[in-house]
């Protein structure tokens, strides 16, 4: 105890008359005395002189009742002597002693009322005068160590409000409510300026999108007029060069003809002639079909047989690496038996090994035990007796030096554990280092061996790529196939965006989805339930979703011992824990048919949902019996309105759930994100069959092309191979040198590691050397005390080793016990190896092994045989081919020399003389064409003139001048010159034409010149390239048009918009600020709110964990039965509000011993007493004082309580002094010391009487 009250001197203090003193007092002091003697008056004094509370809650109405009526001067005063024992040395340290120091507090009222303080007899001010008692841990922030009359009854009566204030009290966190409330109201403040500045912004948002709209439609209409006179332009332009292209095509083939006419007239050959060229060319043409077809079917053959081949080879290779694979599988299947006979048969020697050990200990333990010589044994009943007494009187003066011991010990033990972890950490860093370097030796092994891989393959990549000469084409079927693909992704798309679901793709969803899958491969549950039941009516989704509650996902399994296996699988590989319903012993309650005749909406859940009948034992332990109904009001009725006094709980179809204890819960916005987990199996399904199409969109294509081109087909595949296993190789060779790399970085980090655990060993070896020196010392102190205690002893029975007798035997038990607890530890630990590695089971047997090898040799020995066979074929055919392709080249010249020679003998005949004149006439005919093409045009440029249509036009700079004639007609550039009449309403461009015109006209207002096409685009040239195209062209252009002139008229643009458009601008760029502005004065009162509210909340959670955790301890031993050890009441504190805890009630229950709970104020006197005490002294072991004043708690306990009361005082006394006023002779017979008041009725004044209780037995 480090401090404690000595003593009370009283001066004139109400009933005490002059100088009285009560003391010295003890650890467990009692006051006693009849009724009035002023017991209560000693309980005032203690309050007033150490409590700056007390002075004005003491029975009184002012300062001046506090002195004593007779006193001469009106003065009192009242002084506590707090005795404080410190350690004075080392060597009282050494023998338990130490220095006490007493400090004097003293409270002293004068005449006028005026309260003085002094500490040690001199005047200081009451904040120092407190500040100082504070130190001592009295006068805090509660005076939790004073305890009036009747207050103990107040405490149990506190409503949870009033609790809450008292745990503000304690904890500090009432200091912080001012400082709350008002950063709270500056938060709310904030926010509603946050709020309108929002508002404000948004509207300023609003104004600019409609002038932004109202400038875009200006912008629009002029966009649109402009739009109208390029199209028209382009259209007259179009058949402008439609015209001129058509008049160049006249001309090229009226040229045509004239030269066709000069080369007419040549010789003719006979008719016999030229019909005998045309029968020997018939012959021949005939043979030479015969044998490209014949050609053809040997190539169509010596294809299948190429693909045949190249099967071969591939099965051949893929047969070759199989081999080698479940070669090496073989190995890997031997050596691990090998391993595991080896390690088998090790442990079972060491197990042996272990068991001789441990027989041969208990063996040597027998014989020592017989021979050595206990203390028992040496000495008789009395001496023995006589020695147990002086052993607990040395312990009592060695009990600091045994503490200091016991420290040092627990010290050593702990470096030493330390040193142990280090040299199992060097151990494991050696290991680790041997495991790398092996592992950076294999990786370079496997790195040599890649790149010799990969430069043989990128070869084989040369010679394919040599070989194949074309690309694939997109085949018709390909492209049909690819859109039916495409048109049914779309469907699936448009159902995944009606769906509306969001797939949670997080850390958590993708590691419960994983679990998921690897339970229901190891131990084939049936899964969740959210995904075995079904909704039929979706009306119904949020009130199941709010009747499941947490079992909405919870997994459904076949037995108990599943469920246990899953957890123990989801424990072991760190997962998210879950929920688990085994179907064999899960129960719950049936939903009946008296709950079907409710009316109304009302129906029991489990009627809304699908399932199947093997979970239904799951489902009605989920569901049981909840109701659902549509509305809120129907549902009250329902869940409440029971004639019966019967309550159910019901849910809603917006999901609030109406509980049976009367609390409602939920509401539509909580729950709808739980409610989209019923559609996450149709989601799955949906977006599998879309990950489908879209592999197939993007694989099948390229199959079927290869399929269809059965040249490049096998070629192309081999390729493809090639090049995804250079891939693989690469990808295997990039992270076989990271690994290689990292496990260099590992060995540097091991080695940087050892360095560092050595240093640790060193520093654990000093400690542990001074720890050493240290025990020694101390164990030489208790010696040295011992031996003092014992001199006399050890003299009369004649034993002088007698001490070292005792500590070797305590030293033999313990050492026995240490090597047997570490020899049964490791042959416990050999025994579970043992039984693992006999437990081990293979990944195939040799035998199995060995005949998957033989069989697969066998096929490569088949295959070999095949791929010679079949490469013997193909070359005998493609010999065959390459004579067949020659004849067919020699026959083909030979028809191209007969086909040359009839043309040449062919001249001209009376048909050919027809053809002349036809000839003429043609010529003729296109001659008139073109001058109806010059006539279009010239009604076209007629029609642009009077209609304001601006043309490009270009003088002609040269008379006469002609162009050069043109291959191609879509390379024109220009028109031919030709004669343009002028009119009074010409447009401008022709006016600058005419004055910038070289040449005077050749008559009055007509002018030479040319349309311009070099303006012209690609597109609409294509569009006058023929009639038809120029018709479709019309087409779109008129509707165009119509349609431009439709939207301009519907147009009707704002001239102000633009100067509107800047002050909407302007306008949101000062609410954009002010919104700013106010957005960080809001964050910065949130955060003020936030760092208060936490502050307030954590000293407040803080105190009240610490007192929840005390106030059943202490309720439990109050309550404890002196008979029954095992019965005993409870307690326990709990909060309204666990966020805000402060804002609420807390609330205090407490259960006597054979009883059942029942509310605070329905208890007896006596149980509500001690519920108090058990609540007042969890208080005090939170903000503990060195001392505990308490008046006439034990006034309503009956005897038992007392007992109990005293017991529990008893037990505490030496961590905490009890001054405790009692008129119950179960309590005051046990403490340390009484202190009798009395009356003294000649000065009518109060007495006192001590008595020390120590030197008689309880």
């Amino acid at each position: 105890m480090l401090s404690r009250i000595d003593r009370v001197e009283l001066y004139n203090f109400k009933s005490y008359a002059g100088n009285v003193t009560i003391g010295p007092l003890k650890d467990f002091t009692c006051i006693v005395g009849p009724n009035g003697a002023g017991k209560s008056n000693f309980m005032d004094a203690l309050g007033f002189v150490l409590s700056p509370s007390a002075a004005t809650t003491l029975r009184g109405k002012g300062t001046a009742d506090l002195i004593y009526r007779g006193a001469q001067p009106k003065e009192c005063a009242v002084t506590a002597v707090l005795c404080c024992t410190t350690p004075a040395s080392s060597s009282a340290a050494a023998t338990g002693q130490g220095q006490d120091t007493e400090v004097s507090f003293t409270r002293a009222v004068d005449q006028r009322g005026k309260i003085a303080h002094k500490i040690n007899g001199a005047p200081v001010e009451e904040r120092k005068y407190f500040a100082a008692l504070a130190k001592f841990k009295v006068g805090a922030r509660v005076n939790n160590f004073l305890v009036f009359q009747h207050e103990v009854e107040a405490i149990a009566q506190k409503k949870a409000r009033e609790l809450t204030d008292l745990l503000e009290q304690v904890s500090g966190s009432g200091e912080l409510k001012e400082e709350y409330d008002r950063c709270k109201k500056a938060h709310e403040v904030a926010n509603q300026e946050l709020t309108a500045a929002s508002a404000a912004k948004r509207d300023a948002v609003v104004a600019l999108n409609q002038m932004r709209l109202q400038k875009k439609e200006a912008e629009k209409y002029e966009e649109v007029l402009r739009r109208i006179s390029e199209e028209r332009r382009n259209e007259a332009l179009v058949q402008l060069f439609y015209v001129e292209s058509s008049l160049e095509r006249q001309k090229w083939e009226l040229q045509a003809f004239n030269e066709k006419l000069t080369t007419l007239e040549k010789s003719i050959a006979s008719d016999e002639d030229i019909r005998r060229m045309k029968r020997e060319y018939a012959g021949k043409h005939k043979v030479y079909l015969e044998e490209l077809k014949r050609g053809r079917r040997e190539a169509d053959a010596l294809r299948e047989k190429h693909n045949t081949l190249e099967h071969i080879k591939a099965s051949l290779n893929h047969l070759r690496r199989k081999q080698e694979v479940k070669q090496q599988e073989l190995e890997g299947v031997m050596k691990t038996q090998r391993v595991q006979s080896h390690e088998v048969q090790r442990l079972e020697e060491q197990l042996q090994k272990q068991r001789g050990i441990l027989q041969a200990f208990d063996e040597r333990c027998r014989k020592e035990d017989a021979e050595h010589t206990t203390l028992s044994g040496s000495l008789s009943a009395e001496q023995l007796s006589e020695y147990r007494q002086l052993r607990k009187e040395a312990e009592c003066e060695t009990v600091v030096l045994r503490q200091q011991l016991e420290r040092i010990k627990r010290q050593q033990q702990s470096l030493a554990e330390g040193q142990k972890q280090c040299t199992i950490a060097t151990e494991n860093v050696k290991s680790q280092r041997q495991d790398l370097q092996q592992g950076v030796q294999r990786g370079n092994d496997r790195v040599a061996e890649l790149q010799r891989r990969m430069r043989d393959l990128q070869d084989t990549v040369e010679e394919l790529t040599h070989n194949i000469g074309q690309k694939r084409a997109d085949l018709l079927q390909t492209e049909k196939r690819t859109k039916e693909r495409e048109v049914e992704l779309a469907m699936i798309q448009e159902q995944l965006h009606e769906l509306r679901f969001i797939k949670e793709n997080d850390k958590h969803g993708s590691r419960m989805t994983g679990a998921l899958q690897a339970l229901r491969a190891l131990y084939g549950i049936r899964g969740r339930l959210v995904d075995l039941c079904t909704i039929p009516n979706d009306k119904y989704r949020h009130a199941v979703t709010v009747a499941l509650g947490r079992n909405l996902e919870a997994v459904v399994v076949d037995t108990t011992e599943t469920a246990i296996s899953c957890v123990r699988y989801l424990k072991e590989q760190r997962l998210p824990p879950m929920t688990f319903l085994p179907l064999d012993s899960v129960q719950g309650r049936e939903a009946n048919d008296r709950l079907r005749t409710f009316g109304g909406t009302c129906k029991p859940v489990v009627d809304v949902i699908r399932y199947d009948t093997v979970i239904e034992p799951a489902v009605q332990y989920a569901l049981g019996q909840t109701l659902v109904c549509d509305g809120m009001m129907e549902a009250r009725r329902v869940a409440y309105g029971s004639e019966d006094g019967e309550r159910f709980k019901v849910v809603t179809l917006d999901g609030s759930v109406l509980m049976r204890n009367g609390a409602v819960q939920g509401g539509l916005a909580s729950i709808q994100s739980r409610a989209r987990k019923w559609d996450e199996k149709k989601y799955e399904d949906l977006r599998a069959a879309r990950d489908r199409l879209l592999s197939e969109l993007a694989g099948g294509s390229e199959v079927n092309m290869a399929r269809a081109q059965c040249e490049l087909r096998d070629t192309e595949a081999r390729l493809e191979f090639v090049h995804g296993r250079i891939k693989a190789v690469g990808a295997e060779l990039q992270a076989t040198e990271q690994k290689v790399s990292n496990m260099n970085r590992e060995m540097e980090k091991q080695k940087s590691e050892q360095h560092t655990i050595e240093r640790r060993y060193t520093t654990y070896e000093s400690e542990l050397r001074r720890c050493l020196h240290e025990l020694q010392e101390t164990r030489g102190s208790i010696l040295h005390v011992e031996q003092r205690i014992f001199s006399e002893f050890i003299k009369r029975v004649k034993i002088p080793n007698l001490l070292e007798l005792e500590s070797h035997e305590a030293q033999r038990v313990r050492e026995r016990a240490e090597e047997r607890q570490q020899i049964q530890l490791l042959l416990h630990k050999l025994e579970i190896s043992l039984e693992a590695e006999r437990k081990r089971i293979g990944v195939q047997s040799i035998d199995e092994l060995r005949g998957v090898c033989e069989r697969i040799e066998n096929e490569i020995r088949r295959c070999e045989k095949d791929l010679a066979t079949y490469s013997e074929i193909v070359r005998t055919t493609e010999k065959k081919q390459s004579e067949a392709r020659v004849g067919l080249s020699e026959a083909k010249v030979q028809l191209d020399a007969l086909e040359a020679n009839i043309r040449q003998q062919s001249r001209t005949s009376e048909q050919e003389l027809g053809k002349l004149a036809q000839a003429r006439r043609g010529v003729t005919a296109l001659q008139a064409a073109c001058d109806t093409l010059r006539l279009q045009r010239m009604s076209i440029m007629r029609r642009c003139q009077m209609e304001g249509i601006t043309l490009p036009l270009k003088p002609v700079e040269v008379v006469g001048a002609k162009r050069s004639r043109l291959v191609n007609s879509d390379e024109l550039s220009q028109s031919e010159p030709f004669t343009l009449l002028e009119e009074a309403s010409v447009t401008a461009p022709t006016k600058q034409l005419q004055s910038s015109h070289s040449r005077p006209p050749a008559a009055t207002g007509e002018t030479q010149v040319m349309v311009d096409f070099s303006g012209l685009t690609e597109t609409l040239r294509k569009a006058a390239s023929d009639k038809t195209h120029l018709a479709g062209y019309k087409q779109r252009t008129e509707a165009l048009l119509e349609n431009l002139q439709r939207a301009a008229e519907s147009l009707v643009p704002s001239l102000k918009a633009a100067s509107r458009f800047v002050g909407s601008e302007d306008k949101l760029t000062t609410s954009s600020a002010h919104l700013e502005e106010v957005r960080e004065r809001a964050s910065k009162a949130y955060s003020e709110f936030a760092k208060v509210k936490e502050l307030r909340t954590q000293r407040f959670m803080e105190t009240f964990e610490r007192i929840a955790e005390n106030v059943d301890r202490v309720y439990r031993e109050l309550t404890l039965s002196t008979r029954a050890h095992a019965v005993h009441g409870s307690a326990y504190l709990s909060l309204e509000d666990v966020e805000e805890p402060y804002l609420a009630g807390t609330r205090y229950h407490a259960t006597p011993p054979l009883k059942r709970y029942m509310p605070m104020e329905l208890l007896s006197g006596g149980e509500r007493t001690m519920a108090a005490l058990a609540l007042i002294f969890a208080v005090h072991a939170v903000s503990p004082t060195p001392f505990f004043v308490l008046d006439e708690v034990d006034a309503a306990l009956d005897a038992g309580n007392v007992e109990k009361l005293a017991n529990y005082m008893r037990k505490n006394c030496n961590t905490t002094q009890f001054l405790v006023i009692s008129l119950k002779d179960q309590l005051y017979h046990v403490a340390d010391m009484l202190v009798g008041v009395l009356k003294n009725k000649q000065k009518e004044s109060s007495s006192v009487l001590t008595m020390d209780l120590r030197g008689y037995p309880f």
